[in-house]
């Protein structure tokens, strides 16, 4: 059996770039707890969820638990988010796993491979019947197989079959949609389930080289605070522009009141987001408008977030010709993807001979 090297300048870097992402995208204060004094558990579950969904053969493996990480973010309330990374390493086959667990929740998971995984039962031949088993697995492994009664997993997987899954497509049922982005290297499915009209987040996988590489629960540990929508985009396109008579930015120790916005080009969007109560969604119209010029601070545009149901202003902000650092959601797919994609690679060597 072949080990990491503990003394790799390259796996420390791992470490370190791995550890550092983790405690920005938090975005607040939080506080790291040590391994010794959080329950097996989340590791356990980590665990669990390769075997029991993924399918992996973990006799083939040593699973070595690199890192868990406790934080507590201000987004779910002080209730805390695991970070697991196990190094599964084999003569054949080295793999990293991460995983993100809210309120020991599972919430994320993302695979990175160098070469093909050892997996405990053929897989299927087709894109579509692996993301429908492994659908149906995850759903098993929840333990609450119709999990809140309302959502339908069948006609979640349903919609896969209707679309040309190599393609850029969306689909739609009655209580789903799906969007399937399709890319050179992989595939991205996005499934939102819909309640009086108001798409929440669900379920978003990656399909990289034939395996399922990334996947993300967004449903199960938030509440929906609400559907309502009594204000229209009209309604809010007036409530930002009103707004907006009295809103101001400093830059360069300049306040800036005076500037003038332009009817083209503005974009308005339907979302969900936090911030009202914790755990819980609500809809909220997202709209950025541009302005004349650029003004000080490179602000050439101005970020608003209004409420639906009460009309409320959410957020306001300045944006530059560059936009804002972009705020991911805790481990998200692509965002874990990136930090493990530059993990490997300053990480190639990873086993050496004992």
């Amino acid at each position: 059996m072949k080990r990491l090297n503990n003394a790799s300048a390259r796996k420390r870097l791992f470490l370190a770039i791995f550890i550092h992402a983790l405690i920005i995208v938090a975005t607040v204060s939080s506080v790291c707890a040590s391994v010794y004094a959080v329950e097996s558990t989340v590791p356990d579950k980590s665990l669990t969820f390769l075997e029991d969904v993924v399918l992996l053969d973990l006799t083939k493996y040593e699973p070595i638990l690199q890192i868990h990480d406790v934080m507590y973010p201000e987004e779910l309330a002080d209730f805390p988010q695991d970070n697991i990374v196990y190094a599964l390493v084999s003569n054949e086959s080295q793999l990293e796993a991460a995983f993100g667990f809210k309120n020991s929740t599972f919430a994320h998971f993302m695979l990175g491979t160098l070469q093909a995984p050892f997996y405990s039962e053929p897989q299927p031949a087709t894109t579509v019947d692996t993301i429908a088993n492994f659908v149906q697995r995850y759903q098993k492994y929840t333990g609450d197989p119709d999990f809140d009664g309302a959502r339908d997993f069948e006609e979640m997987v349903n919609l896969l079959d209707s679309v040309d899954v190599t393609k850029n497509v969306t689909a739609a049922s009655s209580h789903v949609e799906l969007e399937v982005i399709s890319r050179a290297d992989c595939t991205l499915f996005v499934w939102q389930y819909v309640l009086d009209g108001v798409a929440f987040p669900w379920i978003s996988l990656e399909f990289r080289n034939g395996i399922v590489s990334a996947f993300d629960d967004n449903w199960r540990l938030f509440n929906v605070g609400s559907t309502s929508l009594v204000y229209s985009e009209v309604d809010v396109m007036n409530i930002a522009l009103e707004y907006l008579n009295d809103f101001s930015w400093t830059a360069d120790d300049e306040v800036v009141t005076d500037f003038e916005i332009v009817e083209e080009p503005r974009s308005i969007e339907l979302i969900t987001t936090l911030s009202r109560e914790p755990l819980t969604l609500y809809p909220c119209w997202k709209l950025e408008l541009y302005l004349d010029k650029v003004y000080p601070g490179n602000v050439n545009r101005i970020s608003l977030s209004i409420w639906a149901d009460n009309g409320e202003v959410n957020s306001c902000a300045p944006l530059g010709g560059g936009g804002v650092i972009p705020e991911f959601d805790l481990l998200t797919p692509i965002f874990v993807g990136i930090i493990l994609v530059i993990a490997i690679f300053f990480y190639k060597p990873k086993l050496s001979s004992t």
